[in-house]
Order: C-alpha cells, then structure tokens, then sequence
C-alpha cells in the first residue's frame, strides 16, 4: 500500500493507493481569472491527474467538508472519500505575547502594533483586496498601526501589482513584505498581532487559521468555505472580495475591546479541536479496515 498525500499517485502500478487531496484549487473556477497562460494550463494539468489519482485510489481523503464538496461539484460521487482535519503543533503554536523572544523578533522586523497576514502571495489569496481594505483606514485609525505579510511570492506578476499599489498609496513604511520568514518566529508574530486576517478565496484547509487560533489570536476570515467551517465562532466574517466590508470588520473588531476578548478566547478552545493525535488514528483506521492491517 501507497500513501500520497498530495493529490497524485502513481497511475501505472498494481500498488494500491491511498490519496489525501490537499491542493483543490484546480476544482474552482474563479482562481483562473486574470492568470497567466502557464498557471492555467498548470491548473488543468493537476485537475486531470488528480482526477485520474482519485479515480485509481482506494480511499481518498480530504483536510474538510469544503475540500470534498469542491471534488465533487466535478462530477464524482466519492463514495470511496473521508474528511479527516488537520492537526495543530502544540508545542509550537502556543500563545507567546509576554515572552522575549517575541519582544526580540518583534524588534528584528521593526514591529510594533500591527495587523498580520501569512500565507505565499497568490492572487486568490487577497493580499490587494486586504491592502486596499488597510489604506482605506487611513483617517480611522492610528498611523503607527502596521500591515504585515509573511510568505513567498509564487505569482510575480500579482505580487508586482500589489507592492506598486501600495508605492501609489504611499504606505511602502506601513504595509511590510516579510518574505518567507522562519517557521519558528509566526507564534510570535501570531501571539503579538492585533489581529489576524485571512481573505482567501479558495482553501482546501487553511493551515494559518488553526496555527493563529492556537496563539490566541483575534481572527478575521472570509466569509467562504472552509473558512467558517474551519473557525466556526473563533472568527468575524466578511466578503473576501469587498474591500470596504473587509474594512468595516478590521475597524469593529479594532475598536471592540470585548469582542476582541471574546475572539481571543473562542480561538484557543476551537484550536483544541485540530489534533495530529487524532488525525493519525482516523487515518491509521482507514489503513488498517480497508487493509486488514494487523500487528
């Protein structure tokens, strides 16, 4: 037996597969608009052979609900499908606020109030959509506040026409391109931002999510799937295409001390439902009913 878990397996062997299907991208046609020729056909070319992997494997497993429901919109009754969650790393993504080392890692990127985005720069990600949201605030909120994007650029071209928006916006001081920081430093910047926002459009999961709810973080999400189902109450909603909504929720939960609070607390319980524990006995007893696997 075979586990892939990346969408694909091999096609052409007598092995038997498992697949975990992580990337549903392909399976939503509204992150093709505004890509370039070679993302498209990048996209078509992983939809067809995670097509032909699902349809070769034994078992298929999703990371939610959403992931599911995206595969089979396509067509297919997965009747050979299991949703299994993804875990958090509790020794790692903890709430940190009065430790040093954020103080120190704060001080290294030369932070200190400041809303936080991380996640590699993509255009269905709405990194320009949450810029614009920012600079609309300009007369709302204290100019010292910071916007904060940690990840790699996959998409040049969009990463391109969000730094030159905010060269226009003249917020280069204000809005701070991290780049792909070290793994070990985003409790730190998860524990000490105002908040955390995540307007993606398109998620199988969403990692960062239960990686900010673990540190306690006050959360704003798109209000798509798997998003809610991923938060449920740990998060206020909004339109991941609507700028000024986004706007409106980043202003309400800024200047709400309780619902601040309240989002806080509801993070740390909801992250208490993501465990690696759990999804490797789920997973474990998939290999071993659909096996017979025995010691």
């Amino acid at each position: 037996m075979l586990f892939s878990p990346a969408n694909i397996c091999p096609l052409f062997t007598k092995i038997t597969n498992v697949i975990m299907i992580q990337n549903v991208e392909p399976f939503d046609n509204s992150v093709s608009i505004e890509r370039g020729m070679s993302q498209i056909l990048r996209l078509k070319l992983l939809k067809l052979l995670t097509i032909l992997s699902i349809k070769k494997a034994k078992k298929v497993i999703f990371p939610s609900t959403k992931a599911r429901n995206d595969v089979e919109k396509s067509g297919f009754l997965l009747k050979h499908a299991e949703v299994i969650y993804h875990g958090i790393n509790k020794e790692l993504f903890r709430s940190c606020v009065e430790n040093s080392v954020a103080h120190q890692i704060k001080k290294k990127y030369g932070l200190d109030k400041f809303i936080f985005y991380a996640s590699n720069i993509q255009r269905y990600k709405g990194f320009l959509e949450l810029a614009k949201a920012f600079v609309s605030l300009r007369s709302k909120i204290d100019n010292k506040i910071q916007l904060v994007f940690a990840g790699m650029y996959l998409d040049k071209r969009y990463y391109d026409e969000v730094k030159a928006f905010v060269a226009k916006e003249g917020y280069e001081s204000r809005v701070i391109f991290l780049g792909n920081i070290p793994y070990e430093e985003l409790p730190y910047l998860y524990s000490t931002c105002m908040m955390f926002v995540y307007p993606s459009t398109c998620e199988s999961f969403g990692m960062p999510l239960i990686e900010a709810m673990a540190c306690g973080s006050p959360i704003l999400a798109s209000n798509v799937e798997p998003m809610t189902e991923i938060c449920a109450d740990a998060a206020v909603y909004f339109d991941p295409k609507n700028p000024h909504e986004m706007a409106d929720a980043m202003l309400k939960v800024m200047t709400d001390q309780a619902l601040i609070a309240t989002l806080k607390m509801n993070s740390l319980k909801r992250a208490t439902m993501f465990s690696w524990e759990t999804a490797i006995s789920k997973t474990l007893h998939i290999f071993e009913t659909e096996f017979r696997i025995t010691d």
